[in-house]
């Protein structure tokens, strides 16, 4: 682990043949605002490698709003193994990200939200990772199975992997959307 909260491994994995699916969860101030501030990222590969930051208090705490305060702050680390400047973070993720030595596709919940949070942060786009991210959620493949990969994602949270947290967020995510691609769900912007 390094001071932004990740390590750098090589990766594989053999779900997609030479692209490498990542996990993409935010916290930030507020769905009700016009241009929320980023609070904290969590991603996981295919693989389980992470990363996590989160941004200073200074950055966010006076937009937060009330179901912020209650739902998602009582959750951040706040220690200085993963509270970095922007720019730091922003550097540690395209290592990252780059560090995969296949191409990288984000996969999220929510793309408006997530993804735009994501290319707010980064100040320089990972030369492996494409612009077009997926969206994956519970109904991602269809009706029959959203109990199923609802099942899987709640089933991941408990004590220490709290919902509303950004890294196991991704982590519930990832759960549920490789057992989707293991049973024969395709993401659409598959080249």
């Amino acid at each position: 682990m390094n001071a932004a909260g990740f390590s750098l491994q090589n990766h594989r994995h053999s779900y997609l043949p030479s692209i490498m699916l990542i996990f993409l969860d935010t916290e930030f101030t507020g769905l009700d605002q016009r241009k929320p501030d980023l609070i904290s990222i969590g991603l996981v590969d295919e693989t389980g490698q992470e990363f996590y930051a989160e941004l200073p208090e200074v950055h966010w705490t006076v937009q937060c709003n009330e179901w912020v305060h209650f739902n998602v702050l009582p959750h951040l680390h706040g220690s200085d193994d993963y509270v970095q400047n922007e720019a730091l973070i922003s550097e540690s993720l395209v290592a990252w990200i780059e560090n995969i030595s296949d191409k990288a596709i984000i996969v999220t919940d929510c793309i408006d939200a997530d993804f735009t949070q994501l290319k707010r942060l980064l100040q320089k786009w990972p030369n492996n990772l494409d612009v077009r991210p997926i969206q994956f959620t519970a109904w991602s493949m269809g009706e029959d199975k959203q109990p199923t990969l609802q099942t899987l994602m709640n089933n991941y949270y408990g004590p220490g992997r709290p919902r509303h947290h950004a890294l196991h967020d991704a982590h519930a995510l990832r759960l549920a959307a490789l057992y989707a691609v293991k049973n024969g769900w395709q993401p659409e912007n598959l080249d």
